[in-house]
């Protein structure tokens, strides 16, 4: 994709549960700072990304969001 062609990312990736030993349910996606790089790209500036994440494994994502160079402003939680 290009580079700022994007308004805004909604996304639910997996939580890394190990859902039923699901081979796609991996840290290899919500945690990884390359994947929310490339978000950043794409992003036009002022986009916003929402994502959903699992109670246990929340703060991981928001670390790699933050790591890619994402400012994290509000949170909302389902507890």
């Amino acid at each position: 994709m290009q580079e700022c062609s994007v308004d805004s990312i909604v996304t639910d990736p997996p939580y890394a549960l190990g859902f039923m030993g699901a081979k796609w349910d991996t840290a290899a996606t919500a945690f990884a700072v390359e994947l929310w790089t490339e978000a950043c790209r794409v992003l036009k500036p002022g986009g916003h990304v929402l994502a959903f994440g699992g109670t246990r494994t929340y703060h991981r994502m928001a670390c790699s969001i933050e790591d890619a160079g994402f400012e994290v402003r509000d949170s909302l939680m389902w507890i």
